[in-house]
């Protein structure tokens, strides 16, 4: 079975997660500067027992719509803000401290996904803040390298794991690409796609990343997009206050633009794909199979 969630009492592993990889991190926006029917004063939705990133593969693809045949698009064309967080040759890519061999230097997604980026970056700009995308359409080498880090890390973290637990344990945090084959629709990692897409906020005026509560890519309960709905934080703490504001004003931006959240990593939306469809309860049908960079 994958992890689930555990209900918490007061929590003091908040520090472990107060510095994100890519720096300090400011507020969204001055607290005298709450907007009418602020996003952040919404709470996100608390998700039990939902589906991980093993339970997509069965919804079907309409692999015949004019969605399937989009291209896929530098999201820095369409004026959005992006750092490939796999490339990160700085060392600053926690928890990976180095970059990919099979990363791309730039951040590619489907061009419907990309309008529906532009629509959450609108809807962020008034709190003083823009969305960068951290990741997208991912080859399946790079998809290789990653599910071989998590595999590593439950063998690391578990207690003598089988397999299958291994499996279990990386499938909550990475889609399994070991099954993959161009011509089978129920093999296609969602990043490879282009219609997945991993995200933060950063502020406008300093562009630096706002403190989300957690390191991108950290395989803990911490990256659940609930955690800081469900957890009893510190008492008046400022960091535990701005991390669930941080994480709200991006869910509900997304969601406004029509992606749905995976709710066990609070930076990762997808719109067209199987793992949507999975994740809005699991009726209907995909509109993006795999893609690839155009030659």
């Amino acid at each position: 079975m994958p992890i689930r969630r555990r209900t918490r009492t007061r929590e003091t592993t908040l520090a472990l997660s107060v510095v994100h990889a890519l720096g300090a991190l400011p507020a969204a926006a001055p607290t005298e500067a709450r907007v009418a029917d602020d996003l952040r004063d919404r709470p996100i939705p608390l998700l039990l027992h939902a589906p991980t990133a093993l339970d997509y593969h069965q919804v079907p693809i309409r692999l015949e719509s004019h969605q399937a045949h989009e291209r896929l698009v530098d999201v820095c064309s369409l004026g959005l803000s992006s750092s490939s967080y796999y490339a990160r040759s700085d060392g600053l890519n926690a928890p990976y401290y180095r970059p990919f061999p099979a990363a791309l230097s730039r951040v590619y997604c489907r061009q419907g996904v990309a309008r529906r980026l532009v629509k959450a970056n609108d809807l962020v700009r008034k709190y003083g803040v823009e969305i960068l995308v951290l990741d997208g359409f991912r080859p399946i080498a790079l998809q290789r390298e990653l599910w071989e880090h998590f595999i590593e890390q439950a063998k690391q973290t578990l207690c003598h794991p089988t397999e299958e637990q291994c499996t279990r344990y990386a499938g909550q945090f990475c889609s399994d690409p070991r099954g993959y084959r161009e011509d089978d629709w129920r093999t296609w990692p969602t990043h490879n796609t282009g219609g997945a897409v991993d995200v933060t906020l950063r502020a406008l005026g300093t562009r630096e990343p706002l403190y989300m509560g957690g390191v991108f890519d950290d395989a803990s309960e911490v990256s659940f997009s609930d955690y800081y709905e469900r957890t009893a934080g510190p008492a008046n703490s400022a960091s535990f206050k701005e991390a669930r504001s941080n994480r709200r004003l991006l869910y509900w931006a997304m969601s406004a633009a029509g992606f749905v959240n995976y709710p066990y990593e609070w930076w990762h939306y997808d719109f067209g794909t199987q793992m949507a469809v999975t994740n809005r309860g699991g009726k209907g049908t995909a509109c993006y199979g795999r893609a690839a960079l155009p030659k």
